[in-house]
């Protein structure tokens, strides 16, 4: 299985220290865990973080081959603000070097032979990446549509038209209600609204999740529900990434949605249940989590 991401790579800065982030890498480093022949199209800056983000991908087993170097902006930084129950909050700098990702043949030819290719919302506030993007979608055999809607790092009709080309839409119940009011849905519920976009976008696969009440998943004309599972919270940093990770890499290999579903929702919950984005989880595990002895 090879799927290919774009978008950022970053420290995320917490209160405590940083550690390694970005959606796109995050979700990377997630389906590499699992099996996957993954990678990240991204760039960063020609400094100490551009380096070190670099050892470190490395050691996740992730291939920075298509990892640009910007001898200009500086290697992406996020200060993370922790609530207190934990949730994230974010201030996100901004010119940096995954806004300026530049169209290359070796990353054209990493998506063409892609089985699926994954991007976000944040990737493409910048010109200079969003054309970047446009081009690879044009060779993408399978595309998923990570919506992450970070104001004011975001236009909803550039999000409308990464949603149309989409094959896959992921998002949040909070991203979903606001996205369906901006674009003139008339309903009140999760599952009406996920038909409004699904109809408005032509997609036949959305999946919402819903923080620790699990989420939502539609699949050619079927709504598939886990209500998720109860975890002490470290922070939510990277949860949703893994959970993308796991159900994509799950319905990748034709297993049932029902089952697909679950499987990611353990995974969220266990990466929520620990510090940062992508910590060590055992396929065993997650198997474990979902059925204690």
């Amino acid at each position: 299985m090879k799927i290919t991401g774009f978008g950022e790579v970053l420290w995320d800065d917490f209160p405590d220290g940083k550690v390694l982030g970005g959606a796109p890498l995050n979700v990377a480093v997630r389906l590499r865990a699992l099996g996957a022949d993954a990678a990240i199209i991204s760039r960063r800056g020609d400094d100490e973080n551009g380096e070190e983000i670099t050892r470190c991908i490395r050691e996740k087993n992730v291939s920075t081959e298509w990892i640009q170097v910007d001898d200009i902006q500086a290697t992406g930084l996020v200060k993370v603000m922790l609530d207190d129950k934990n949730s994230a909050s974010y201030d996100i700098v901004y010119p940096c070097a995954w806004d300026r990702i530049q169209i290359e043949e070796a990353a054209i030819e990493r998506v063409a032979e892609s089985d699926a290719f994954i991007y976000g919302s944040l990737a493409v506030r910048d010109e200079v990446s969003l054309n970047t993007l446009d081009r690879l979608l044009k060779e993408a055999k399978y595309k998923i549509f990570d919506v992450n809607l970070r104001a004011p790092h975001y236009q909803t009709e550039r999000v409308l038209n990464l949603m149309e080309q989409s094959d896959f839409i992921k998002l949040n119940d909070d991203e979903l209600y606001e996205l369906a009011e901006k674009l003139g849905s008339p309903y009140h519920s999760l599952e009406q609204n996920i038909l409004f976009l699904a109809g408005l976008t032509n997609t036949e696969s959305i999946c919402v999740t819903l923080g620790n009440h699990g989420a939502v998943l539609y699949r050619y004309g079927e709504m598939y529900h886990y209500s998720g599972f109860r975890v002490k919270v470290a922070d939510t940093v990277g949860a949703g990434d893994s959970f993308l990770a796991g159900l994509v890499f799950q319905l990748l290999k034709q297993v049932p949605p029902q089952e697909a579903l679950t499987f990611a929702c353990a995974l969220g919950a266990l990466v929520a249940a620990r510090h940062g984005a992508t910590p060590d989880i055992a396929l065993q595990e997650i198997e474990s989590f979902i059925n204690p002895a």
